[in-house]
């Protein structure tokens, strides 16, 4: 008995550091599966994530971290995190604070130039509070899209509460304006040798028709008269542009070859006073990079012109006023998610993103009082939105150039 009780106490010794290690081992598989499933999960999400330490050095990616930086996580690892995302440092180096004091922060919206792309990123950082303490959560996310359709949405509440106003003021003026410039006719009338009466109203005072316009022509009376007339007209078309930016058109919508319609307006644009006397639009390289395909589109070709024809000028004194070395225009068309793209691009001066931002709101101007009112692109995102039912977007870079894309829908053939 007193053997077998040994023999039994061996048996019991022998199996107990067996079971523990069999037990080991399942515990690490559990661990493994459990690592590989969160993984797994991270490797999902459409959000950039990584776990880093209070120094900034990594622990752990996922997928899309390794798509953005181009290294794989073994690489990765024990790697500083704003040497594989440098464009995001600034925002990295608050992550030891926010270790420290526990706190989440976050970083609403992050610039992000790519080439000519400009994109928007948000940044959560998420302090854990377990064992790993001393560590943190970093989550990035592509936000481009949301952040353009907040712009277009702004850019709408914008036009829809300055269009009633624009009305009411194109209205309001082109009563005082209508008697200005009548009066100013009825004055030149007044002292035209071809009409009788004006002779005869000068002989009964006693004086000479022939001496009184040659005192208003000492004096410059005619000059003035011009000048009223040449302000009057241009007082008469911004109140044009004042109704076409406020009103909903119902104008002839056909259907037309894009690339025909950008060859006129380039030719309209050629023909144009303040192109070729003021900006010297002749001697700006044209560059057309039009779509192999034929792309037809329903539109407003009249209204579609006025408005290419806005940023045609934009794009030309911009590229004036900078003397650029080259200028350089490039206008391309391409089929982009099922619309009809417009690309009118420069290489002048371009803008800061404040600048960007205004371009298309109403009377927003960087030129010189008296040059401009700032209603030319908003009538163009006016035309472009209402009348055609599309989008426009403006990319620019200073010191690199501005491009204006414009979508509208592409015309389907029925059948």
């Amino acid at each position: 008995m007193i053997e077998k009780a040994g023999t039994d106490e061996n048996s019991d010794s022998a199996e107990g550091p067996l079971q523990k290690k069999a037990d080991s081992r399942v515990l690490l598989a559990d661990n493994e599966r459990l690592k590989k499933a969160l993984i797994d999960v991270l490797d999902t999400l459409p959000s950039i994530i990584a776990r880093i330490d209070r120094e900034g050095r990594v622990d752990l990616v996922n997928r899309q971290l390794e798509l953005f930086s181009g290294v794989s996580a073994a690489e990765a690892f024990g790697v500083l995190l704003e040497s594989l995302i440098p464009h995001f440092t600034p925002q990295l180096r608050q992550v030891a604070e926010a270790i420290d004091r526990q706190n989440p922060i976050s970083f609403a919206k992050i610039q992000y130039c790519s080439g000519t792309d400009v994109l928007y990123f948000s940044m959560h950082v998420y302090p854990l509070r377990n064992e790993n303490s001393g560590m943190a959560v970093i989550r990035i996310d592509d936000i481009t899209e949301h952040v353009r359709i907040e712009e277009s949405m702004i850019q709408s509440e914008k036009m829809m509460m300055v269009g009633g106003l624009a009305a009411g003021m194109a209205h309001e003026i082109n009563n005082p304006l209508g008697a200005i410039m009548q009066h100013a006719q009825n004055i030149e009338r007044r002292v035209s040798l071809t009409i009788p009466a004006n002779s005869k109203a000068a002989e009964e005072v006693g004086v000479s028709l022939d001496q009184v316009r040659a005192y208003l022509e000492k004096r410059n009376i005619f000059e003035f008269l011009e000048h009223i007339r040449t302000a009057g007209s241009r007082a008469a078309e911004i109140v044009t542009n004042m109704l076409k930016f406020s009103r909903r058109g119902h104008s002839r919508i056909e259907t037309v070859v894009l690339a025909s319609v950008l060859d006129q307006v380039l030719a309209l644009a050629a023909t144009d006073y303040d192109m070729k006397k003021l900006y010297d639009f002749r001697h700006i390289e044209l560059v057309r990079e039009y779509s192999a395909d034929t792309l037809r589109v329903a539109m407003n070709v009249s209204e579609m012109e006025h408005a290419l024809l806005n940023i045609l000028k934009n794009a030309a004194q911009a590229i004036s006023e900078a003397a650029v070395a080259n200028p350089r225009i490039t206008v391309r068309t391409l089929s982009v998610d099922g619309m009809a793209a417009i690309e009118v691009e420069d290489n002048g001066p371009g803008m800061d993103e404040t600048i960007r931002l205004r371009i298309f709101d109403p009377f927003f101007s960087t030129k010189e009082i008296g040059v401009g009112i700032g209603l030319g692109l908003s009538v163009t995102y006016a035309i472009v939105t209402r009348e055609h039912h599309g989008t426009i977007e403006a990319w620019s870079q200073p010191g690199v150039g501005s491009r204006f894309t414009i979508k509208i829908p592409l015309h389907r053939r029925n059948g």
